[in-house]
């Protein structure tokens, strides 16, 4: 099959650009809970407006992605599915294997997703300050409201996102029990002291600590290396402004 001009990726940026160039696109997302993510209501409704295009291209359980000269490989439940391009963008080269030599070689890392129960917060919170714009170890904290306690819709879970080196990622400064203890502390610096139970004879009131939980903890692999673009192949990093920005000067 013949798909001119394709996508390759795994973010909104990559699906909004097939989108809005009317492209054919092929998703590598993997499950993971990016649902506390900004603009992530965005990925479903782009997805959709592009498989009712007819420009989407996804299997339910995709093994591998090779990109061959023209050719795009796609494996999936031992059957190899072929596309022929002419250009092909490629958004993030993670779980896609390509011919393109490197530019810049630089060490994998891997994306970590600890997800926590939270309980005994005292009085009900329905916003929290979460932790944004950090970098490698609990670089984001997001709070949000899992619906595993019926009828709420108050926030009863986060999820702590780091990325981690491939020796960080076994050594115990950068484990779950770490990321707890992140998680705890800002609890206390947001006022999250927990159930009150009594005061003490001082007046000053004592409290039952939050409960945190942890609950799971997803590892994904980031290849970070900086591919050299060839004719058919070119690998992009564009912003959600800059795709904007150049579809209006078009």
């Amino acid at each position: 099959m013949l798909l001119d001009k394709v996508v390759i990726g795994s973010t909104l940026e990559s699906a909004y650009y097939a989108l809005i160039n009317q492209l054919f696109f092929i998703p590598t997302r993997k499950d993971c809970p990016i649902f506390y993510k900004d603009g992530v209501r965005s990925w479903p409704s782009i997805n959709i407006m592009l498989g009712l295009l007819s420009k989407r291209i996804a299997f339910k359980n995709t093994e591998t992605i090779r990109v061959v000269e023209n050719q795009i490989k796609i494996s999936s439940e031992n059957v190899t599915y072929k596309y022929t391009f002419d250009k092909c963008f490629i958004f993030d080269p993670t779980g896609v294997r390509v011919e393109n030599k490197i530019k810049h070689n630089k060490q994998k890392t891997f994306m970590i997703y600890d997800d926590f129960e939270l309980s005994v917060m005292g009085p009900k919170r329905y916003e929290l300050e979460p932790i944004k714009g950090g970098s490698g170890f609990a670089k984001e904290l997001n709070f949000y409201c899992s619906g595993r306690v019926d009828g709420s819709n108050y926030i009863t879970d986060c999820v702590v996102e780091s990325e981690l080196t491939q020796d960080q990622l076994y050594h115990f400064d950068y484990s779950d029990s770490m990321v707890r203890f992140v998680v705890e502390r800002h609890l206390q610096s947001l006022g999250v002291h927990g159930n009150f139970m009594k005061l003490y004879k001082s007046g000053k009131p004592k409290y039952r600590k939050p409960k945190v939980l942890h609950k799971s903890r997803l590892v994904y692999e980031k290849d970070n290396n900086v591919y050299v673009d060839s004719e058919n192949v070119k690998f992009l990093d564009y912003s959600m402004e800059q795709i904007i920005e150049k579809s209006t000067k078009r």
